[in-house]
């Protein structure tokens, strides 16, 4: 019996062999986990970061809806030296939440309150058989 592996020291062995090799797979479960974990953490404190980078007026852009773009666009063609100093207040109100988001509509009235007389091109349409058309052409149609 002295050559079997039945007995009971080589099952202890055996045992511990296995338990050994058990403890080193997790562990090296573990040090992926925490990699991984560590790797998504630099990457959220980048992303974290990004927002930081985005430039007055590409935060200004983000919160404007409804033809708000159009109506800064025109503004800083018309007024570039004032919107150079608008845009900066506008972010940092922005960034303050003070403002959630500005409509084409009211970006304009503010501006027209501050006396700058910014033009936006407008069209009317009407809805005509499925299909739009300008209102011009709808009164050339009907002279």
């Amino acid at each position: 019996m002295s050559g079997s592996s039945d007995s009971p020291k080589d099952k202890t062995v055996d045992d511990d062999a296995d338990l050994r090799m058990l403890n080193a797979r997790r562990m090296v479960e573990l040090r992926k986990r925490m990699n991984s974990s560590f790797a998504k953490k630099e990457q959220d404190q980048k992303s974290a970061e990004e927002p930081k980078k985005m430039s007055d007026r590409e935060r200004v852009l983000k919160a404007l809806t409804d033809r708000g773009d159009e109506v800064l666009a025109s503004a800083e063609a018309s007024y570039p030296s004032q919107m150079a100093v608008l845009i900066p207040q506008l972010a940092r109100l922005i960034r303050e939440g003070k403002v959630a988001s500005i409509t084409g509509g009211e970006l304009l009235q503010f501006f027209r309150s501050m006396g700058m007389r910014v033009s936006v091109n407008t069209s009317i349409s009407i809805q005509e058989h499925g299909r739009f058309v300008s209102l011009a052409e709808k009164l050339r149609k009907e002279e």
